[in-house]
């Protein structure tokens, strides 16, 4: 029993808090986030004439996460984006919390403007204004409190079930 005490620390001391971020075509280190004005777009594809690609990341589970909103997330991808100056993220996929994660997980890709007047027309999806994050995050907080007290009380069934 002291074992196995000993082996849940250690992968809780191991594991991330957070989401698990991979870094394409850049490098950074949290202290070179800084606060920017960012614009985020869903899916859409932009012309080699008006930006340059300049990385791209994913935002993944690590395990054992608890601080991994969709809102957590955003801010995560604006403070790389501002890092490395980039004008654009565009997301590429998303997975919304569920059975599997109850972390929010995306892609996404880091775009500058090759000319600082390229960006007069774009702006951010509505999606992605503050209030509809946090409408989101609401929703997927009560759907992981529903699926994890479905599977405590399944859990808890099949186990008396098995020991009657």
């Amino acid at each position: 029993m002291k074992r196995m005490f000993y082996l849940l620390i250690t992968v809780l001391l191991f594991s991330n808090c957070s989401h698990r971020i991979v870094r394409t075509g850049y490098h950074i280190k949290k202290s070179d986030y800084v606060t920017c004005d960012v614009i985020i777009k869903k899916n859409i594809s932009i012309a080699d004439t008006l930006a340059t690609k300049i990385g791209e990341v994913k935002l993944g589970d690590s395990g054992f996460s608890v601080a991994c909103s969709e809102e957590h997330a955003i801010n995560i991808l604006r403070g790389e984006a501002c890092a490395i100056n980039a004008d654009l993220i565009i997301i590429t996929e998303e997975n919304r919390p569920d059975l599997w994660s109850s972390c929010y997980r995306c892609r996404a890709e880091f775009y500058r403007f090759n000319k600082s007047d390229n960006n007069k027309d774009i702006k951010s999806d509505e999606i992605y204004d503050p209030r509809n994050i946090q409408d989101r995050v609401s929703r997927d907080r009560l759907k992981n409190t529903a699926i994890a007290i479905g599977s405590t009380a399944i859990g808890f069934i099949i186990g008396l079930l098995l020991f009657l």
